[in-house]
């Protein structure tokens, strides 16, 4: 069953300035998400369980990611892959909350033995990342994770970017798990039959068969949203 989440309305775990939600239940199984909040001159550390990729996007305020003495600029949409097994710590050292999307493909102790990133840390950026037109589907896109961005057979990520009469019919992946976080503009998803808006603050996610389809929402002239699937090899069976 395809859900939609506010991040504003999740319940998070509280600790020393740094707020961690799920986002994600147990509906899903190839990955887990959560909305991790920094707030200003906090750090949160953590550490990516053996078996899992980490990808690490940024939703709102600016800070740092650092690994063994390396240490990264991060603002607004900007995207981390983070290797197993490697521990980090993200620093706020803005004036406004760091707002991360975090994702772990697949769950700690799920593995299925796929390849994962194998380069330590790798930070990109939406503003100097390449574009990819497909204008056979009014449509253009910004690899993170596959198709020459961070390697790996447990997830692919990207930003999609949609003009105001973009649509991509009803579908589903019967192997594959997904998750969109719009951006700017906003969205109108079939979830469960229905139709529903999703804007910036939200994210919606789909198991797998899930029937679900996407436009730009009435009154936008265009779109924005981060897009992944758990794992990278999908299929996709239209309606």
């Amino acid at each position: 069953m395809g859900r939609v989440v506010t991040f504003a309305q999740l319940t998070a775990q509280r600790s020393d300035g740094v707020g961690t939600a799920a986002i994600t239940r147990d509906d899903v199984r190839e990955m887990s998400a959560s909305y991790v909040r920094v707030e200003p001159s906090k750090s949160w550390n953590d550490r990516v369980p053996d078996g899992s990729d980490c990808y690490l996007f940024v939703v709102g305020g600016s800070g740092a990611i650092g690994m063994g003495g390396v240490r990264h600029a991060v603002s607004r949409e900007s995207f981390a892959t983070i290797e197993e097994g490697r521990s980090f710590a993200v620093e706020n050292n803005g004036t406004e909350a760091l707002e991360i999307v975090r994702v772990l493909a697949p769950p700690a102790g799920t593995g299925r033995g796929l390849g994962g990133f194998h380069e330590k840390l790798r930070v990109a950026d939406r503003r100097t990342t390449p574009i990819h037109d497909i204008p056979a589907e009014k449509k253009r896109r910004i690899y993170f994770v596959g198709h020459g961005a961070a390697e790996s057979e447990r997830g692919h990520a990207m930003i999609v970017i949609y003009a105001k009469d973009t649509v991509t019919r009803l579908h589903h992946h019967p192997n594959a798990e997904s998750m969109f976080v719009p951006l700017d503009g906003a969205l109108e998803f079939t979830v469960n039959g229905e139709q529903v808006k999703v804007a910036p603050g939200q994210a919606a996610y789909f198991a797998m068969n899930d029937k679900h389809g996407l436009h730009v929402a009435p009154g936008h002239s265009g779109a924005s949203f981060l897009e992944f699937h758990i794992p990278a090899a999908f299929t996709t069976v239209r309606e």
